[in-house]
């Protein structure tokens, strides 16, 4: 396919919209999961002495602090007494029994930190919710002036990586959670999710079963399928990598790879040093993304693009380009934090699964995880960034990566870390005079499906002065690529066409 080399004209700012059909059409779905967490919460209290609840050392550290100060106490109770009482407000956003105060959130938090492992319902994964119970707590709480507030708090965010640290470490990476990972109806192993993750993860054309896409033993283990955890099943990888998912153009510099499993959110040029990325364009804001970093500036003027993890998604990362790692670095930040243009303020309401429409908003204040890539021309250096989403407050950096070690080679398709737990969000960065030519699935309004990690994602070059292209015979189909890499397996793949 021969096509003209233009450069791919980019909308300046991105609308809040929705990713993937996670929300719901019907507001009146969003219902279920708080109204049984209440009731498991209320049986649990009425086990214990005196039918109290007894706080463990990081939630009552959470309710010492909000506590110690007028103004967090006040933060904490406001963000439930400013919700309105009237519906679809005064229901949880998935169940009908509010909770109306941080006392009671503290108790959940509680037994959520504790006991409870997500569970596969169909009506939550309806609703953006699936896998998020500490976000699903906080769904309209986190949408009031005093919840943007709240949760922008250094200190609180601070109390809150413990609690879901501990979340992580004593349930969700142990045993305990292994009653989710079953194939009961409420299990991720059921068949109801299996379709889903299925559909997810196919490309056009395939129609593989789970079991053939990923490393898993329904012989040997018919129960657990040889998940020791949720966290083993959330990380679980690819059965053969190099045959699923091959490295589209491994070889040529020009092209980018798909970093992550994801579903495009937005894409923008001429972004700015620092911008208004909490007002309703989600400008991006370069130097704060990048935490301040040096090389920052080098990004100013250049073109961001982000895409999103589903909860169903593979959440591995690989790498973009080839070349060296020469930075990386975890950047602790907030977990619950939403715009006011996604909350009660916005004309349509707050986002019933927030913070899925404020990712833009999130890729600056959020935990993440920062590569900067020196890749050859005409990419050059790059950045890559891993945003953790709410509940998802893990972002590894394999330790080939880690700043110990660097600089560090690295090849195109190569893994280097990986998020725990849920849904989450990345965005990689080009610098201003390098042209980029996405493939026609990486436009976030053509956005129908995931894009294929290791697949094509965009077409960089350089125009120099007084050039005339005519055409460039860039494309190459997916089999072509296959017989290129020598790759004899499956040929389920669609060719991406891309706008260059």
């Amino acid at each position: 396919m021969t096509t003209t080399l233009v450069p791919l004209p980019v909308r300046r700012h991105q609308r809040p919209h929705r990713v993937g059909g996670w929300l719901p059409r019907d507001p009146n779905l969003v219902v279920g999961y708080l109204r049984d967490l209440m009731d498991e919460v209320k049986k649990h209290r009425a086990s214990g002495p005196r039918g109290k609840l007894m706080l463990s050392e990081p939630i009552q550290d959470l309710k010492d602090l909000i506590e110690s100060t007028a103004e967090l106490r006040m933060l904490a109770q406001a963000m439930f007494d400013e919700v309105p009482d009237k519906a679809p407000y005064n229901e949880d956003p998935v169940g009908n029994k509010q909770i109306e105060s941080y006392q009671e959130m503290l108790e959940v938090f509680e037994f959520v930190m504790n006991h409870k492992a997500p569970s596969w319902k169909k009506l939550e994964y309806d609703v953006g919710l699936i896998g998020f119970p500490f976000n699903a707590i906080l769904d309209w709480p986190m949408g009031t002036g005093s919840g943007y507030a709240f949760f922008l708090k250094a200190e609180v965010n601070a109390k809150l990586k413990v609690i879901l640290d501990t979340w992580k470490q004593d349930v969700l990476m142990t045993e305990k959670s292994k009653y989710v990972i079953t194939t009961n109806p409420d299990g991720w192993l059921s068949q109801e999710s299996l379709v889903h993750i299925q559909n997810d993860t196919n490309v056009v054309g395939e129609e593989l079963t789970f079991e053939q896409i990923f490393k898993c033993d329904p012989v040997g283990d018919p129960k657990h399928w040889g998940f020791k955890s949720w966290d083993s099943f959330f990380i679980r990888e690819f059965r053969n990598m190099d045959q699923i998912r091959p490295v589209a153009f491994k070889d040529q510099p020009q092209w980018v790879a798909n970093s992550c499993e994801s579903k495009p959110f937005a894409l923008q040029s001429n972004v700015q040093e620092y911008d208004s990325f909490w007002l309703k364009g989600q400008a991006y804001s370069v130097k704060e993304m990048l935490h301040g970093h040096e090389k920052a500036d080098q990004f100013v003027g250049g073109t961001v693009y982000q895409a999103f993890l589903s909860a169903t998604s593979y959440h591995r990362w690989n790498s973009p380009v080839s070349g060296k790692v020469v930075h990386t670095e975890v950047v602790d930040g907030t977990y619950f934090s939403e715009p006011t243009i996604t909350g009660f303020t916005a004309p349509e309401g707050p986002d019933r699964a927030a913070p899925d429409l404020a990712q833009g908003y999130i890729s600056h204040i959020a935990t993440r995880a920062i590569f900067f890539i020196q890749a050859p021309e005409p990419i050059g250096l790059m950045a890559a960034i891993y945003i953790g989403m709410a509940d998802v407050s893990s972002c590894d950096i394999l330790d080939k990566f880690s700043s110990k070690n660097l600089p560090a080679t690295v090849e195109k398709g190569e893994e280097i870390g990986t998020f725990h737990h849920g849904g989450s969000t990345h965005c990689l960065l080009f610098r201003p005079g390098v042209n980029l030519a996405f493939v026609t699935g990486a436009i976030p309004a053509n956005a129908k499906k995931n894009l294929p990690i290791r697949g094509a994602l965009a077409y960089a070059y350089k125009e120099e002065p007084g050039t005339q292209y005519q055409t460039h015979q860039a494309h190459q189909t997916h089999q072509e690529h296959q017989a290129h890499q020598g790759y004899q397996g499956h040929q389920g793949h669609q060719g991406h066409h891309g706008h260059y």
